[in-house]
């Protein structure tokens, strides 16, 4: 790229708009500008630095190697444009703008989401529920500002602050089977059916990497993606759960939290953010925000 050249600022939110839209109309849309427009813009982009950021391929849209790359710093440069912009006008105050939020489990997302809506009422939030692998890569994409995820050990290549550590277990019926059980050892484990979540959730995959580590065979049959759902198949009889201790509510006093004798069973809950993001203003206020309600 040419030493003398700076994309702009325009330039750079249309390219943002069309890699995550995957059209140029849906980008106009957004921009609140003509579907040539934003086609004029990045063209002029890609003749200037000679880089190619986006491949049309018949009908689609496909970002290249080289775009993904920058995505998370054109992501963080437009937040910190936005910031400056907010600044000049005298809106400190956060009272504009759109906020994205993923998590993996609400009992730790919940209150710090509810506390940012709280004291910031005219920004808009927008909050995800999905396994914490997929909002990682979300993350990485910029599609997430900032992620709440169940994790073994802190998230390399993000900026993570550790919230608190839960043992990870099986829930039963506080009147089932399990009703006189205070801990379960691996071999009494291998004989319950077990309910989890999808494969790619953190709880899970803290769970069987135990189990391997331990040379357990759990008997897993369903995997769904609510807690929700997995409580309400505990409370029907079909099998027991694995979850985390924090997870059980003063609602659930029909369910028990069973621990299973292996300290590797121990799940950290984080919150996360690509690095680029952190000077973002509302990624720092709910960072903030998070460290005051946790205590870290």
């Amino acid at each position: 790229m040419p030493s003398s050249f700076e994309p702009s600022i325009r330039q750079l939110r249309a390219l943002e708009a069309v890699a995550r839209t995957q059209s140029f109309t849906a980008a106009a849309q957004e921009l609140e500008v003509s579907q040539p427009t934003v086609s004029n813009l990045i063209v002029a982009l890609e003749k200037q630095t000679g880089c190619r950021f986006l491949n049309r391929i018949g009908g689609r849209i496909e970002t290249t190697e080289l775009f993904e790359k920058l995505r998370p710093q054109i992501k963080a440069i437009l937040a910190l444009k936005s910031e400056v912009d907010l600044v000049i006008e005298d809106r400190k105050s956060l009272r504009a703008g759109s906020f994205w939020v993923g998590y993996s489990t609400y009992q730790v997302a919940m209150l710090p989401i509810a506390r940012f809506i709280h004291a910031y009422p005219d920004i808009t939030v927008n909050a995800r529920a999905m396994a914490s692998l997929d909002l990682t890569e979300l993350l990485k994409v910029g599609e997430l500002d900032v992620a709440f995820v169940t994790v073994e050990k802190p998230v390399e290549d993000f900026v993570c602050q550790t919230l608190n550590s839960v043992r990870v277990g099986v829930v039963a019926n506080r009147t089932g089977p399990l009703s006189e059980v205070d801990q379960l050892t691996w071999s009494e484990v291998e004989k319950l059916r077990l309910i989890q979540r999808e494969p790619n959730a953190g709880t899970r995959r803290i769970f069987e990497a135990a189990a391997q580590q331990s040379c357990a065979q759990p008997n897993t049959i369903l995997g769904l993606g609510s807690w929700g759902s997995i409580t309400s198949l505990i409370r029907s009889g079909i099998g027991e759960g694995i979850g985390l201790e924090s997870e059980l509510m003063a609602t659930d006093q029909d369910l028990k939290f069973i621990p299973i004798s292996d300290e590797n069973l121990k799940a950290h809950q984080c919150l996360i953010a690509m690095p680029p993001m952190v000077d973002a203003v509302c990624v720092r206020e709910m960072f903030e925000i998070s460290a005051e309600i946790y205590g870290t």
